[in-house]
């Protein structure tokens, strides 16, 4: 039947990755080519600016949908970027991801934009940014067609002067973009009917949503009989633990971690097929994670995943945990380190390329393990350290779970009610849409909205305050001194909040400053008992 699909057994539905280099290499051989039916290059340049953004910090930027057939000779134009390529038996037709190879071709292979924008790599602010035509860059400015080839970077690098540090960040930004993994489904392709393709692309560009990577695991192994699947059982179990729902994604990777897995890929395409060795996993990543939310709570000062900064830690330490259940002190003091170093340089991210290295550099030496995880981490200095509180306060960011961490630090107690001088309980604060500090007062305006107007505690007024006044012990516990607390009696509210950011700031400093524990040194010999064993055991 012409144009019909070979077959429709799915073993035939490849699934794939590529990474950027050998896209590049095949846009140049010819082996992408783009269907008649498909539309023009639409992207602006912000869209392929933060493409490769996206790139760099390891982000997802969706999967490919091609299809393998027969392909005759001809000009094949990906944006604004031209190639004349021979015919192919084995070529890739792009139903989905015309923009995203477009913007690749267009940055990385192509010098000479027309009346597109250029866009270069800041080395100076770390960044991609977009150029102005006919306007020379700024010598630090890296144009990102050097990116795509070590020869040509390298001689970009020494013609314009750069220096070595700016050099080695640029060497890096060109690996991350080069190695990136970009996912893809392969579908079989006669190469001469296009309403087969045609098909495909109307039914993958449908309104509606695709099954995330966690969801199509899960579905795979969920019992016929309704049962839950791997990952939800993993999420009930540590659920008891008093940490918060861990999410199902975050559970995925911390699998992937445990497994020894390239981050850039699905869990399902590397997880054993047995069910009792998928069994067997998730008993580890069940144990690993428990052990991880154990260290959060009780070395890193986390108490529940709603604090948590950024989840690309809790995926590496899962793997530590999985591979070292019980460190010995000082590597968990060092390990601490690290999760705070990490967080305040934004080292945590998810990012593919970051985690690959982490996840490769545990193995079964404990020490040695954590002593590469810190050489990893970019170095954080006292300049790093925040002098004052995040404006405008946004509370799904990093930053504030890190105010809000210092603020727990302090130790925050009930200020009211017959329970008044207990420990507040984070669990507690936490509803349907997460957590929710109490506010205290309201901003004096939208720029004014900082961590000094709330409060780690279930709701209160100053009017309740006012009627029923703590004790000093109790209000230092929220970063609270008399002086600002008398200002909030008296409807001072500005005063309040004046005093009130300069008493949480300087908290943070110095709480980030004794938890990444800068001035300390880490790079030392495995403790000696480490070479013991415990005579008590």
């Amino acid at each position: 039947m012409p144009g019909a699909l070979p077959s429709s057994n799915p073993a035939e539905l490849e699934t794939k990755t590529f990474s950027v280099t050998s896209l590049l290499d095949g846009i140049r051989k010819g082996r992408f080519r783009i269907p008649r039916f498909q539309r023009g290059f639409r992207w602006d340049d912000e869209d392929r600016r933060q493409l490769l953004d996206s790139l760099q910090l390891g982000y997802p930027v969706g999967t490919l949908l091609l299809a393998r057939g027969e392909a005759p000779a001809d000009s094949v134009m990906l944006g604004s970027a031209t190639f004349q390529v021979p015919a192919t038996n084995d070529a890739l037709w792009v139903v989905d991801g015309q923009q995203r190879l477009s913007a690749l071709a267009m940055s990385l292979l192509e010098e000479h934009l027309g009346t597109y924008r250029p866009i270069f790599f800041d080395l100076e602010q770390n960044k991609f940014v977009l150029g102005v035509r006919r306007r020379a860059p700024p010598p630090h400015w890296l144009p990102t067609h050097v990116l795509a080839s070590s020869s040509s970077l390298n001689r970009w690098l020494r013609d314009a002067g750069v220096p070595d540090a700016l050099s080695d960040r640029a060497d890096d930004i060109a690996q991350r973009i080069r190695e990136y993994i970009i996912p893809a489904y392969v579908v079989p392709y006669d190469g001469h009917d296009d309403s087969v393709l045609k098909r495909i692309f109307e039914r993958t560009n449908r309104r509606g949503r695709a099954l995330e990577s966690h969801e199509v695991f899960e579905a795979l192994h969920t019992g016929v009989g309704g049962e839950k699947g791997p990952i939800d059982r993993v999420r009930k179990d540590l659920a008891q633990l008093g940490f918060g729902l861990i999410e199902k994604v975050d559970v995925e990777r911390s699998a992937l971690a445990v497994l020894g897995g390239d981050p850039g890929k699905s869990l399902h395409e590397q997880a054993p097929g047995a069910p009792e060795e998928i069994s067997a996993l998730f008993e580890r990543v069940s144990s690993s994670l428990g052990l991880t939310i154990e260290f959060l709570a009780e070395d890193a000062g986390v108490p529940h995943v709603e604090l948590l900064p950024y989840s690309g830690a809790l995926f590496t330490l899962a793997r530590f945990f999985s591979r070292h259940p019980r460190p010995h002190p000082r590597n968990r003091d060092l390990l601490s380190r690290w999760f705070w170093r990490g967080t305040l340089n934004e080292d945590h991210r998810t990012n593919y390329t970051v985690d690959r290295r982490r996840w490769r550099a545990i193995d079964d030496d404990e020490h040695r393990s954590v002593q590469r995880l810190l050489s990893l981490l970019p170095a954080v200095a006292e300049k790093d350290l925040a002098t004052e509180l995040l404006k405008p306060y946004r509370r799904s960011t990093a930053r504030a779970n890190t105010e809000l961490l210092a603020m727990y630090s302090l130790g925050p107690r009930l200020l009211t009610g017959e329970d008044r001088g207990q420990q507040v309980s984070i669990a507690a604060l936490v509803g349907s849409k997460g957590l929710s500090p109490c506010q205290l007062v309201e901003p004096l305006s939208t720029e004014g909205r900082t961590s000094a107007l709330l409060l780690l505690h279930p709701s209160v007024s100053p009017d309740a305050l006012k009627a029923e006044p703590p004790s000093p012990e109790l209000l230092k516990t929220h970063g609270i001194d008399m002086i600002a607390f008398q200002a909030l009696l008296e409807g001072n509210i500005a005063e309040f909040i004046e005093r009130r950011s300069e008493a949480l700031a300087r908290h943070l400093r110095t709480f980030l400053r004794e938890r990444t524990a800068l001035h300390a040194p880490d790079k030392d010999r495995a403790p000696i008992d480490a070479y013991f064993e415990d005579e008590s055991a």
